[in-house]
């Protein structure tokens, strides 16, 4: 336990750092750009943040949980490997790159996306490049290579996209859809690059790896065995929708909004959003760290390093996520002025999201132990009902409502995905995920 606690204090570091840099990020933008050229860049973020979702396939997850099954020194050899790398190749390079050519045509060629056009025009070239990161970044964390993994993504491209705004302020050019477009478009293209120099080593190590080590050493039947390709896309395709639900659930009011509302309403509703997550700033860091091990523990048939583990993610969850939360709902309007006089009357849609927020923090990790032990299938059904919950609350609040009614479908999404997956993990696997198991385990 020591050993993974020194990593999760580097990692910590790291991931305030780019808490940072991504809260720093979206002041210089907002305060260079206005809130309006935000909203638009905001809508075309969730966009491509969907589309990334649906076009990976979810096989980025599939080949990160090998890793951390198979080991590797071994996966690199293994079936299971080279028939994901094989749909990889097969399906989501052409379709991505299908779909990113359509997206540009139809866009460039006509209104259809209004006064959004220039942002989800980049949005769709860029497309190919952030997919691209996603692979590589899930590739250094199933090597359990945290830091390298959310390098480019979440320090890198949160630091360009800052000085690629100061560039604009600083040289006098006009703050408009068009410019944000290209900050936006350098930024990921530099940050893929840096994401592509941290995996090469690891790459080169695996291969290495794999040849030298003998066939006699791969015995285990997750070395030897595959389940074919298509049982592969299945579980893949439930990794994305998993992740689908939980990036619906943060940019569903984005989009809704884009379409119900205005701009500048988007960009309160992304702001108040991004703020409340700062309450589960400990649950991305362990999730990060704790999601091949939760693999790890459930391939050895090992419940109760489950139940320990689930035990003490949730304890850091609640005890990290508490303080916040409560700070966060005392200063929602000191908190929401740091973005500019436009955004305060976002504070009490934002309180209403960091309860949401934190609502999930009591609950624990369940989702995430539910798609680490094979019920991926039932991760993501129980997410899209949540989703479909909050759907139709955004479609019935938003009209009356505005940010607010936003706020309130968010967080009875978050109530009912916390409940459910709870109550699946305990059916399902005999351990208990939410704050109460850490009474128990403390006690023990």
């Amino acid at each position: 336990m020591g050993g993974i606690i020194a990593k999760l204090g580097k990692l910590m570091s790291v991931r305030m750092l780019a808490i940072g840099l991504t809260f720093l990020q979206t002041i210089v933008i907002t305060r260079v750009f206005g809130s309006e050229v935000f909203g638009l860049l905001s809508f075309a973020l969730s966009i491509s943040a969907l589309a990334v979702l649906i076009l990976s396939v979810g096989l980025d997850t599939v080949l990160m949980r090998d890793i951390a099954r198979i080991g590797k020194d071994y996966v690199a050899r293994s079936k299971r490997w080279r028939d994901t790398w094989s749909l990889v190749r097969r399906l989501v390079i052409p379709v991505t790159l299908t779909v990113s050519v359509i997206g540009v045509v139809s866009i460039g060629t006509t209104s259809i996306a209004g006064e959004y056009r220039f942002t989800v025009l980049t949005a769709f070239i860029i497309l190919p490049f952030v997919i691209c990161r996603k692979y590589m970044e899930a590739i250094c964390q199933g090597t359990k290579q945290v830091v390298r993994s959310i390098t480019g993504s979440q320090i890198i491209y949160p630091l360009l996209m800052i000085l690629g705004s100061a560039y604009v302020w600083y040289f006098g050019i006009e703050p408009n859809a068009i410019s944000i477009s290209w900050v936006y478009g350098i930024a990921v293209t530099i940050s893929l690059l840096a994401s592509f120099l941290f995996i090469v080593g690891s790459l080169r190590k695996m291969r290495t790896s794999s040849v030298r080590c003998s066939g006699d050493d791969i015995n285990n039947e997750l070395h030897n065995t595959s389940p074919g390709e298509k049982k592969i896309l299945v579980s893949g395709v439930h990794f994305s929708l998993i992740s689908l639900g939980f990036v619906l659930g943060q940019h569903i009011d984005v989009l809704l909004m884009g379409v119900l509302a205005t701009p500048e309403e988007v960009g309160i509703v992304r702001i108040a959003a991004r703020i409340a997550e700062m309450a589960a700033l400990m649950r991305t860091i362990i999730l990060l760290q704790y999601k091949p091990l939760l693999a790890e523990s459930y391939g050895k048939n090992d419940t109760i390093e489950l139940q320990r583990l689930a035990s003490f993610m949730t304890k850091i969850y609640v005890v990290t996520g508490l303080p916040i939360t409560l700070g966060l709902w005392i200063f929602a309007e000191e908190a929401m002025m740091v973005f500019g006089a436009d955004f305060v009357e976002g504070a009490w849609a934002m309180r209403i999201y960091v309860l949401g927020v934190f609502i999930t923090l009591i609950f624990g990790p369940s989702s995430s132990i539910l798609a680490m032990t094979d019920s991926e299938s039932l991760s993501s059904k129980i997410l899209f009902t949540s989703l479909i919950t909050q759907l139709v609350l955004d479609l019935l609040l938003i009209p009356f409502y505005g940010v607010i009614g936003c706020a309130i479908a968010n967080c009875t999404g978050m109530l009912v995905l916390a409940l459910l997956s709870r109550k699946n993990v305990i059916s399902k696997l005999g351990i208990e995920p939410s704050a109460l198991s850490c009474v128990k385990w403390i006690k023990r």
